[in-house]
């Protein structure tokens, strides 16, 4: 009798399970299959559920999602995706890149995004800087985001940029360059010594938005710069960042031909405000 219920029990178990497993237990490789192909589905909440429950499987669904970018009526919602799951998605990157010069623009935009958002992307960056000069505002403002989310990788490409003739380009890069932030200034001070005019000039500027003291050695030889356009920038540049040790300099730069020139040096001392620096920019302006 005990051996009758006990084998009862064993095959009620096998079964039941047996009955789960048909019934809908799958693997997460069978899961993620299963949510992709809802990216199709024609109902906007299913799509929506899809793509969240993807995102939430993060580095598990990558692979599928990967191959998933062959399928041209998902692909944007799979770049999209990818981009949510963000630097866990990092697998992704070669494929995305390959997609940058796509022919469809919100494909080009979606992708340059999802590489933003993945972050270590170093190898996007050739591909990102292609897309500068975009005809699309959208796919240039990604591009521009996605190279400063990259950051130090980025920067070496951008400075070459800054004295591109499309002024889009050079706009896009010294925006770039500036949201990069504290570690482009190395770079950018190398640049001072440029033998463009127009790269001096950029390189000026963005010292200026980033505001480091650590720049202000380089921003005062600038001062002497034969470039008129150059000694105004690193001017307003070392009032931006307060430069006291500038002052000396920039009081000499009020003797400055260009009035331009002299107008940016009385602004930066303003801007440092010591007795000194007051007291030299009011006795110009009484002139």
């Amino acid at each position: 009798m005990g051996k009758s219920i006990s084998l009862a029990f064993v095959t009620f178990t096998f079964v039941g399970c047996l009955s789960i497993w048909v019934g809908g237990c799958q693997t997460p490789e069978q899961k993620v299959e299963k949510l992709i192909s809802k990216l199709q589905n024609k109902n906007p909440k299913n799509r929506q559920s899809a793509e969240a429950e993807l995102t939430k499987m993060g580095t598990v669904a990558v692979p599928a999602l990967i191959q998933a970018l062959q399928n041209p009526k998902i692909r944007q919602r799979v770049v999209g995706v990818l981009a949510k799951i963000g630097e866990d998605a990092s697998d992704a990157v070669p494929a995305l890149v390959q997609l940058l010069p796509d022919e469809d623009v919100n494909v080009r935009a979606s992708a340059a995004k999802a590489l933003g958002a993945i972050g270590n992307a170093g190898d996007a960056v050739p591909g990102l800087v292609q897309l500068l000069p975009d005809e699309d505002a959208n796919v240039r403002v990604n591009a521009a985001e996605a190279l400063a989310e990259i950051g130090i990788d980025a920067v070496p490409a951008l400075v070459q940029l800054l004295p591109d003739e499309d002024a889009n380009v050079r706009a896009s890069a010294v925006w770039t360059l500036a949201k990069i932030g504290t570690t482009a200034v190395p770079a950018l001070i190398q640049t001072l010594q440029s033998k463009n005019a127009q790269t001096r000039i950029s390189a000026a500027g963005i010292l200026g938005q980033i505001e480091t003291l650590d720049a202000a050695p380089a921003l005062i030889q600038a001062l002497q710069d034969p470039d008129s356009r150059v000694r105004r920038e690193a001017a307003l540049a070392l009032g931006h960042i307060t430069a006291v040790d500038a002052v000396s300099a920039l009081i000499q730069l009020l003797q400055d031909g260009n009035e331009y020139v002299r107008f940016n040096a009385v602004s930066a001392l303003k801007q440092i405000g010591t007795a000194e620096a007051l007291k030299a920019a009011e006795e110009y302006e009484l002139r």
